[in-house]
């Protein structure tokens, strides 16, 4: 039986057969973490399907730059296997920038192309959504919330962490040092709705 499609349908079909080949963004996860030189090996977290219909999981993706927020300040953290995120895809060869930086030539006319990929952890599925979480403010946490720093929206810091140790003179308050060799003068004063009276001693 022979099947006739008209032009449009036919653009339609050969146009979306090449988008097949176009990278633009997927989600992911890490296989391996280099620290040195903070490239990750990502595995695509969506299968593909070939030509004969059959599903198979791409080859994973190798010398991935991965995204850190910040520039001259930034937000360092742990990368571990089986983090997942999003990987963005180049329209235009990053080899050159990779090592550069800066305006980099173009060396590969290549685009939209696998080997362009670049890793930003932090997206993630339903069975790994972060548990305890809190829409106040911004919190500095492990996975768990068991250890934190908690800048709230009302101006107040919440510290939580296992084996605390504020070590003089790295901690303040509002430009008060409040380290190990922190004392307060003689007077009295109110901790939790009970008086402290006199000085509060020497740090032990």
């Amino acid at each position: 039986m022979t099947q006739t499609a008209t032009l449009t349908e036919l653009f339609k079909r050969t146009f979306s057969e090449m988008m097949k080949d176009v990278a633009t963004s997927i989600p992911g996860h890490v296989l391996a973490f280099d620290p040195t030189t903070q490239r990750a090996q990502i595995q695509i977290g969506i299968v593909r399907i070939d030509v004969n219909g059959k599903t198979f999981v791409p080859p994973p993706l190798i010398e991935v730059p991965v995204y850190f927020a910040g520039g001259k300040f930034c937000v360092e953290h742990q990368i571990d296997p089986n983090d997942e995120g999003f990987i963005m895809f180049s329209q235009r060869c990053i080899d050159a920038w990779n090592t550069t930086g800066g305006v980099a030539e173009n060396p590969i006319l290549r685009f939209h192309d696998y080997g362009d990929a670049v890793f930003f952890p932090g997206l993630r599925s339903e069975p790994n959504q972060l548990t305890a979480f809190e829409n106040n403010g911004i919190r500095l946490r492990d996975k768990n919330a068991t250890n934190y720093v908690w800048l709230k929206n009302d101006g107040t810091v919440d510290i939580k962490c296992q084996g605390f140790d504020v070590k003089a003179p790295t901690f303040t308050h509002n430009g008060v040092n409040v380290g190990d060799d922190h004392k307060h003068a003689a007077g009295t004063y109110q901790a939790g709705g009970d008086p402290v009276i006199n000085s509060s001693g020497d740090p032990s």
